[in-house]
């Protein structure tokens, strides 16, 4: 027998959390299937533990017991993913089902329960949001119980003495500050030339003086070889030198991640993927199957807790009001890595702007919170900015990248700014508390006007030049 739903959505993630309570909320009946935990990466593995991590890392003080720290992490983490469970259980609407999903036709699927046995399912509408999992790397002789991921990282009970990294992305960068400050030994070693490398290269600059002030040892375009378990050595290859790393307890790889979509079957239903962009969907996420959509992870365009979540929306209201105008595009989605100090950014990357604009119609503007912003000299700020890429004369905004504290916080200001074209000019009249770190945002304000108002007409005829050149 198989029983038919409104919608069946796979994973119960934060895409997947918003489309099923949103569209039970709207009297849809909904099928909400996952195999593991409720809450997805984000409350299990990702942003509750490693948040709560580097909140409890920051306060921590020499005398405090670091193994307390880990184990308050695994507690919060638990208590919130129990309360999520227990709230999807009782959903009006939603039939939780614990199990794993696979296509069998494009609107079938068959799910293999966690209690054992196989159900049924059919729908007039599929989610997938299956999110992802770390991409591991082979360490010769290196053993499963010294080898973390994000995955297993929050189930510690006692804290490292040595803890290596492997990698130097987000993941990467956040845990190895906070375990640094909680007092374990850091070492951290990747393929990269350098830190956080997918922001602008400034990042790295100002980043990796905070990363040796910490006490945090580094080897950027290394690779392990392997490891000696009696002598608990990791051995790395940097070039043709070779490193020892000594007294290892545990290796936590932070190397990418891989999309969870090998076992849905997606063939049998037709959809269109790749394992390395994801399903091909269209900026509704909607699938080449009509009635069948992909949010999060599993898409080419979504990293993050919070680009999912905004995927979910839009999906239901495609689904649900289908004869409502849905903007064309995706919203745009900032970001922000928790290190210290905290990294974010939104809008294009650099290869989209030299890709759609002339160089000499861009205007880059760097505000230093240690030299430009009163508060950035009374907390004693040595690293920290706003680097902004404007097209000059409209002062309109195509990029930020903020490096400091609260970043995580003022890159809003920014999403807002780009997403509804808001220029420097308007953002110049705005009045800004005094004082405070989002006074560089005038900042940059104050730069971009300085420079172009005195010399208007270089810059009308530099605008009127260029404008075009890239078909703009």
């Amino acid at each position: 027998m198989t029983n038919h739903f409104h919608t069946i959505v796979i994973g119960a993630g934060s895409g997947g959390m918003t489309a099923a309570i949103g569209l039970a909320g709207l009297g849809k009946q909904v099928a909400f299937i996952e195999g593991n935990h409720v809450g997805g990466d984000c409350t299990n593995v990702g942003c509750v533990p490693s948040k709560t991590l580097i909140h409890l890392a920051k306060h921590f003080k020499p005398g405090m017991n670091p193994d307390e720290a880990l184990q308050e992490v695994t507690r919060k983490r638990d208590a919130l993913r129990d309360k999520e469970t227990e709230e999807v259980r009782h959903l009006k609407n939603v039939t939780f089902i614990e199990g794993w999903a696979k296509f069998s036709a494009p609107k079938e699927i068959e799910v293999t329960l966690k209690a054992g046995g196989t159900q049924k399912l059919s729908a007039e509408n599929i989610v997938i949001s299956t999110g992802a999992r770390p991409r591991m790397i082979e360490i010769s002789g290196l053993p499963k119980e010294r080898t973390l991921t994000n995955e297993s990282l929050f189930d510690l009970r006692d804290m490292p003495k040595h803890l290596v990294v492997a990698g130097a992305g987000v993941i990467a960068m956040e845990m190895a500050f906070a375990f640094r400050k909680l007092g374990a030994k850091v070492t951290m070693y990747a393929l990269d030339p350098r830190p956080l490398a997918v922001y602008i290269p400034e990042v790295s600059e100002a980043l990796q003086p905070e990363i040796e002030k910490k006490g945090i040892v580094t080897h950027y375009g290394a690779t392990a070889t392997g490891f000696d378990e009696a002598a608990k050595t990791l051995t790395l290859k940097q070039g043709e030198k070779e490193i020892k790393i000594q007294d290892v307890d545990k290796v936590l790889v932070a190397v990418g991640r891989v999309r969870n979509l090998e076992s849905l079957g997606l063939d049998q239903a037709q959809i269109k993927w790749d394992a390395r962009t994801g399903v091909q969907v269209n900026s509704f996420g909607e699938t080449n199957v009509k009635g069948v959509y992909a949010i999060g992870d599993v898409t080419p365009t979504s990293a993050f807790t919070h680009s999912a979540n905004a995927q979910g929306r839009r999906v239901i209201q495609r689904i649900a009001f289908p004869f409502l105008p849905l903007a064309k595009k995706e919203p745009i989605f900032p970001n922000a890595t928790f290190s210290d100090p905290e990294v974010a950014n939104v809008g294009l990357t650099q290869k989209q702007i030299a890709e759609k604009y002339h160089p000499q119609l861009i205007k880059r503007i760097r505000v230093d919170f240690k030299d430009h912003t009163d508060r950035g000299y009374t907390d004693g700020v040595e690293n920290g900015f706003i680097i902004a890429d404007v097209i000059r004369l409209t002062g309109q905004i195509l990029h930020v990248t903020i490096v400091g504290t609260n970043a995580s916080e003022m890159i809003s200001f920014f999403t807002l700014a780009i997403s509804q074209k808001i220029s420097l000019h308007k953002i110049y009249r705005l009045v800004y508390p005094y004082p405070t770190f989002s006074s560089g945002i005038l900042k940059v304000a104050d730069f971009f006007m300085r420079e172009t108002l005195p010399n208007i007409r270089k810059e009308l005829g530099a605008f009127l030049k260029y404008r075009f050149l890239k078909g703009n």
